[in-house]
């Protein structure tokens, strides 16, 4: 059976953009017909008869621009090493893995595109995956090597202990099989979204293939029309039958040539009638369906449309709301999948009992708002929550002498203080500490 289906992909072979090499008995196992007519058609077909796939969904301008604010807005957002010892939390500046994190998890790769390919698969395709590079005898992580998302099949053992494994294909080689071990240090990392078994997520290019279809084929549909000079599909009446099929032959054929080019008027003569039988532009909704389009394929994101330039229902009072919540809602999600995930994979079991843990900036999304930025610096030296020298790091200045000192508004005083007072008494203890302070 596998010979007679490696057969007949070998006559395709040349008209498919497809490794036909790599077929196999096990690659068939898993991916079945549908992976073979995904590889030779360029995707699933949905209703619309259109092929939906990755690179074709990527096509569509609001995916792609919905693909790109939340791997970008993950990717420039600072994740930091840290560890927790007691009520004490330090940057874990000494570790291999802050510098990884920090800067390039390898040399083939930075972090920021490092964060954005792996979010860009967990958004797309539901999961993400990496190779991690470990420290033979202490096992701590030094490196990361990004995987392709089909390339990686999480699963479970099918006897024994049921443990979960990630069997990896990587081209020319034959299958690997990663197992996690209880209280051993995990060789994958994986970002998995939404999904129904705990093993894997589902994949937003599968789920939402029939608007991703509709999309597509208005795209088409947009382009033919161009393409055709705008003109509406239509039929021709005769008066009267052909001679001989030669006669209707030798009309088809002038007729198609003069209907082949977009710009030549056809010419209608001998009583030929014409009667269109397609849709304009306009009774099509044509426009009014595309601009459906956005907020249907927002909706799959969890992306306000405002966000990928639709402003038709934008307002000045709330384009900032809308950002908030986009921060709260989406990017939260997936900034809180980072940090467990780079928990539970990353970190050997000592590095975890010993109380590493990660934690995104978020500051970072306030540096293009400078006024922002120095009210809640200003609110944060008020208070005795950062001093002069956190917040001059956090801007990038170097440190001052008596800059480390933590300063507290004075004209509060405790509860305690004011209980069984009078109002004159009251008025003298806050004077008080207001002088003490000074």
């Amino acid at each position: 059976m596998f010979k007679g289906i490696k057969s007949a992909l070998g006559r395709a072979k040349k008209a498919a953009a497809f490794s036909f090499d790599t077929i196999s008995a096990g690659w068939y196992a898993r991916n079945g017909y549908y992976g073979i007519y995904n590889a030779l058609s360029g995707g699933l077909p949905a209703w619309s008869g259109e092929p939906v796939s990755t690179d074709t969904a990527m096509g569509l301008s609001t995916v792609w621009a919905c693909n790109k604010i939340i791997s970008e807005s993950v990717g420039f957002l600072p994740v930091n090493m840290m560890r927790e010892n007691g009520n004490i939390k330090d940057m874990a500046i000494g570790k291999p893995l802050y510098t990884a994190l920090k800067y390039a998890p390898s040399e083939e790769i930075t972090t920021q595109t490092f964060t954005e390919l792996l979010t860009s698969h967990l958004v797309l395709q539901g999961n993400g995956f990496a190779k991690i590079a470990r420290r033979s005898g202490t096992g701590e992580a030094l490196e990361f090597y990004p995987l392709q998302p089909q390339m990686v099949f999480p699963d479970r053992e099918k006897t024994g202990q049921k443990r979960l494994i990630y069997v990896v294909r990587e081209e020319h080689q034959a299958d690997k099989t990663y197992t996690v071990e209880r209280g051993k240090p995990q060789d994958i990392l994986h970002l998995r979204g939404l999904g129904w078994d705990g093993v894997r997520g589902y994949s937003m290019i599968t789920m939402a293939r029939q608007s991703l279809g509709t999309a597509i084929a208005q795209e088409r549909n947009v382009a033919n029309f161009y393409a055709r000079g705008g003109r509406i599909p239509y039929v021709l009446k005769h008066p009267n039958k052909f001679k001989d099929d030669k006669d209707y032959e030798r009309f088809a054929a002038n007729w198609e040539k003069t209907y082949s080019d977009p710009h030549k008027p056809p010419i209608l003569e001998q009583g030929l009638e014409y009667e269109q039988i397609g849709l304009s532009a306009k009774d099509a909704q044509l426009i009014e369906s595309r601009e459906f389009t956005i907020p249907d394929i927002c909706r799959w994101f969890s992306v306000f449309p405002t966000l990928v330039g639709d402003l038709s229902h934008a307002t000045f009072s709330n384009i900032e709301s809308l950002a908030e919540q986009f921060v709260r809602f989406t990017l939260m999600t997936h900034l809180t999948r980072w940090e467990q995930e780079l928990w539970r994979c990353v970190l050997t079991p000592e590095e975890k009992h010993q109380g590493y843990f990660f934690r995104h900036d978020l500051s970072a999304l306030l540096r293009a708002d400078f006024q922002a930025r120095m009210q809640g610096y200003a609110t944060m030296l008020q208070n005795g929550i950062e001093c002069i020298n956190e917040v001059r790091g956090s801007e990038g200045l170097n440190p001052i002498d008596g800059g480390d000192e933590h300063f507290v508004q004075v004209n509060l005083a405790p509860v305690q203080n004011m209980q069984g007072a009078t109002p004159a008494a009251r008025v003298q203890v806050v004077g008080k500490k207001s002088r003490e302070s000074r």
